[in-house]
């Protein structure tokens, strides 16, 4: 068939193509999403927002539509209509330390299932750079801040005058909003089941006993042994970091007689350090001496024999501390003169194998 001829100076007028449900001729706005998907504009908005439970079938075809259209939120504009970021900071010492990471994971995993974005942070154990971290997430307009503090002393006033929701965990703060392990009744229940064991020379591991939480152990762990009339002397006891090289000093507590006959590790790392410079100088554990530590960090179970520890419940802390925080956060214009929540969470004793009698002959 010969092309139809169009007289000069007129206009070829094309038929415009139907435009795919899918294609680039409709915008990616939430009206358009909720059309394709069948649904009100509400629903989709309940949908980004979590703000209401949809059924698995509306939820799924609501996900298809934004995954065909490629909408993306303004993030932007959404917290300016909302006044909210929908993002959380939290501030911890260092991520070697195992328990600090399994921590964060916890935390991060909790606050994604209530729709907020975590903003990870670490100090280094600097009490400047935790402040700057501090003026950079407020700065960054986040929702609210949880923090692990590095110091006792240090900032602390700077620390507790934050212009959003601050929540400190694992060690508390007088006079602010909290979530931390019951760590006097920890250090009693690890005194406790050394001297059931049959232990009277003990040694400790200490990390930082500065810091609260510490302290709190240590208090706990010496009123048992007081109450039994026991006490430890001064050449049983290893201050530094808590960190493997602390628990890699531990040869230092058998330089002279009376040997220790147990050893209390103030955290699962330090315990590690000490549990691997033992065996390299050949000694047995627990049949020549006990181990416990405190944490029950993950790699804690693994050691041959697996370590006994006194359990700080990670995700239990983790989700008690992100509920408080976003409670604070939704309540922030109201109750300011409310007391701050003090949470205590119980830890547990994990009896596992590196606790035994003490040996008959030193």
């Amino acid at each position: 068939m010969r092309p139809t001829r169009v007289p000069a100076g007129t206009r070829r007028i094309q038929r415009a193509e139907p435009v795919s449900s899918t294609g680039p001729g409709i915008k990616a706005t939430i009206r358009n999403v909720a059309k394709l998907a069948g649904v009100a504009p509400s629903t989709v908005s309940h949908y980004l927002n979590r703000t209401a439970q949809l059924a698995p079938e509306t939820a799924q075809n609501v996900e298809r539509a934004i995954a065909a259209l490629d909408y993306r939120v303004n993030l932007g504009a959404r917290s300016l209509r909302l006044k909210k970021t929908h993002s959380i900071g939290l501030i911890i010492p260092n991520i070697n330390t195992p328990y600090f990471g399994e921590l964060a994971g916890v935390i991060e995993n909790v606050l994604w299932d209530r729709a907020y974005q975590m903003l990870l942070c670490i100090s280094e154990r600097d009490p400047e750079r935790e402040l700057s971290h501090l003026a950079t997430l407020v700065s960054r307009q986040v929702d609210g801040i949880l923090m692990v503090y590095n110091q006792e002393r240090e900032n602390r006033a700077e620390r507790t005058k934050a212009p959003v929701p601050l929540v400190f965990l694992d060690r508390a703060v007088t006079g602010a909003p909290s979530v931390a392990s019951d760590n006097y009744l920890g250090g009693k229940l690890a005194a406790e089941h050394l001297v059931s064991s049959g232990h009277r020379q003990i040694a400790i591991l200490c990390g930082e006993p500065a810091i609260r939480n510490v302290a709190d152990r240590l208090a706990g762990f010496n009123d048992v042994l007081a109450r039994r009339g026991l006490r430890i002397l001064p050449e049983h006891i290893l201050e530094g970091l808590q960190d493997l090289e602390l628990g890699s000093r531990v040869g230092e507590l058998f330089a002279k007689r009376p040997y220790p006959t147990a050893i209390f590790a103030t955290n699962d790392i330090v315990a590690i350090g000490a549990w691997c410079e033992l065996i390299r100088r050949s000694f047995r554990v627990p049949a020549d001496v006990s181990l416990i530590g405190f944490d029950d960090i993950q790699m804690s179970q693994f050691l041959v024999p697996p370590l006994t520890t006194v359990a700080q419940p990670a995700p239990q802390i983790g989700r008690e501390a992100v509920e408080l925080l976003i409670d604070l956060i939704n309540r922030k214009d109201q109750f300011v003169n409310a007391a701050p929540a003090h949470v205590k969470v119980a830890p547990a004793l994990k009896v596992r194998g590196s606790v035994g009698a003490p040996p008959r002959r030193r």
